[in-house]
């Protein structure tokens, strides 16, 4: 007799966004049920590129320095062009107050792996390996599922069914939704090398004939990983076919030496559609990661916004599970990552699909190339835009801006300001006072000791686990977060953060029952017990 299981959440996907996914979900106090069709962990060292942002989602989860111990950062991007090196992206000579991470980490597919794991294990959170999805069906009640696991059926009763199981996702299948449009990258390959005595210890970002290519090295002596786009001529071959004698004049192009064909360590080669899903939320079902996205895969970037899209949707997912919020506000899911994505459109994967002539690519190449790297201004912005440090809310139902300044404005992430706590008398960040789960609220100014004294108790009262409260008066040594935030010495303001540390309200005034509308009437924020029935 086949017993049904039950869970809140069933994730399908044990790489870096399931499990980042699981991680956020048991962070805000939901145990989600994690399968993967692999027998276990993939062992294999593959280069991944952590950017900043996603540091920052690893530091508000108290790992970010093992994360950092485990790879290498790298504070620059090399740019060559068909006649060699054309421009250099400098990162150390932009400021660094805006995030706590001002470099490009370069770490193994393992090494995240293992430590998410070892999140999942703290919390007694196992992946359930060699396990597969079978079917699902949904109703108003949530879904039903088959899996197959260690070759039994099993049938689970799951609330919300969450697909971070790649670009092939089955869970996107078995929802049936389309991918949008019909454009397609191409194919690219992913080979290590080995290679002696090559001056490419950076990231280097080529611009070649046959197509963009990316050099990463490995952190192992000698070794490197190239990521890049086949020719159009290779596009009908076989994967299995491809082996690195095909490529090898495509990495020479990019070394620009022979290169021995013994020195392949490994090599594979994937198609890539550059096609995002037309819905990324179809009733109880969600997408993230590569199932939601058809981000260019030269830079490693389609890891990273798979993490981002965890961390938007766990908070919010969490809120409903445990009765605290409205179900319309997974709404916002969609409307902000899907939005988030497509109006970044990569901008290797929007190169990589111009049909212009060759010459005139290298042409535009090297002017940009040079033009950036003489400019640390500019070369800020492109940093803001590979870290996702430019990616913003504004236009989302959940950012709500009644305040007169315009310089930072809801729906934005929360800058990483250098901040001196008064109270403790120690120096840290804004990011710092987001490590604890829940939202925080900032009052900023000059607020009498009674007013603060009210603020706290309402705090306590109607918010006691899920709000927390820091103030910062104006002081001197303060004196950059005030001009952020464009407050006034003699002025006040609130800021209500996000668990995902982007601001949900802004205001002027120092009034929490304003707080308290937007909980109610933009988060469907509910009360429980006395409070609900006072209230």
């Amino acid at each position: 007799m086949n017993t049904t299981k039950h869970t809140d959440v069933l994730i399908v996907g044990a790489g870096p966004s399931g499990l980042m996914m699981a991680a956020q979900l048991l962070r805000h106090g939901v145990q989600p049920t994690i399968i993967d069709a692999k027998p276990g962990p993939d062992h294999h060292v593959k280069a991944m590129l952590v950017y900043a942002r996603s540091l920052e989602l690893f530091r508000q989860m108290g790992l970010s320095d093992p994360l950092l111990a485990t790879g290498q950062s790298y504070y620059g991007v090399q740019l060559l062009g068909q006649r060699g090196g054309v421009g250099m992206l400098d990162f150390s000579k932009i400021e660094s107050e805006n995030t706590p991470f001002p470099f490009i980490q370069r770490v193994g597919n393992d090494g995240l792996e293992r430590l998410l794991l070892g999140r999942l294990t703290e919390k007694i959170c196992p992946v359930h390996w060699e396990t597969t999805l079978e079917s699902l069906r949904q109703d108003d009640n949530g879904v039903r599922a088959k899996l197959i696991g260690n070759g039994a059926h099993e049938d689970w009763r799951c609330r919300w069914i969450v697909g971070a199981d790649g670009s092939k996702s089955k869970v996107r299948e078995l929802l049936n939704i389309p991918l949008e449009g019909d454009r397609r990258t191409g194919r690219f390959f992913v080979a290590d090398v080995e290679v002696r005595h090559a001056d490419h210890r950076k990231i280097s970002l080529f611009s070649l004939p046959a197509g963009p290519q990316a050099i990463i090295p490995l952190g192992i002596p000698n070794g490197y990983r190239i990521v890049g786009l086949l020719p159009k001529k290779m596009e009908q071959i076989p994967d299995t076919a491809i082996g690195y004698a095909d490529i090898k004049p495509l990495v020479e192009d990019a070394f620009g030496s022979e290169i021995p064909e013994d020195r392949c360590l490994w090599i594979s080669v994937f198609d890539h559609r550059g096609q995002p899903a037309e819905q990324i939320r179809k009733q109880c079902g969600f997408l993230i990661g590569d199932a939601a996205h058809g981000v260019s895969p030269i830079m490693g970037q389609a890891v990273n916004e798979g993490l981002h899209d965890a961390a938007n949707l766990a908070w919010k997912l969490a809120g409903v599970i445990t009765g605290r919020m409205d179900v319309g506000v997974l709404h916002t899911y969609q409307q902000e990552r899907a939005s988030a994505v497509r109006a970044r459109d990569s901008m290797l994967g929007a190169w990589e699909r111009r049909l212009w002539p060759r010459r005139l690519k290298d042409i535009l190449w090297t002017r940009w190339a040079q033009r950036v790297g003489d400019r640390p201004q500019q070369t800020a912005a492109v940093f803001d835009r590979l870290a996702r440090l430019d990616v913003h809310y504004r236009t989302s139902p959940l950012a709500i801006h009644h305040a007169l300044a315009n310089g930072i404005r809801a729906g934005d992430r929360l800058p990483s300001c250098p901040v001196f706590d008064e109270k403790a008398k120690t120096n840290t960040d804004l990011h710092r006072w987001c490590e604890k789960p829940g939202f925080v609220l900032l009052v900023l100014g000059t607020v009498a000791h009674h007013q603060l004294n009210i603020i706290s108790q309402w705090m306590r009262q109607k918010y006691p686990r899920e709000m927390h409260l820091y103030y910062l008066p104006y002081s001197d040594r303060n004196q950059r977060v005030f001009e952020a935030f464009e407050v006034k010495p003699a002025g006040t303001k609130i800021v209500l953060i996000r668990p995902d540390m982007y601001i949900g309200y802004i205001n002027d005034m120092l009034n929490v029952s304003l707080i308290d509308t937007y909980m109610e009437e933009i988060l469907g924020w509910k009360f429980f017990g006395h409070l609900a029935e006072k209230h």
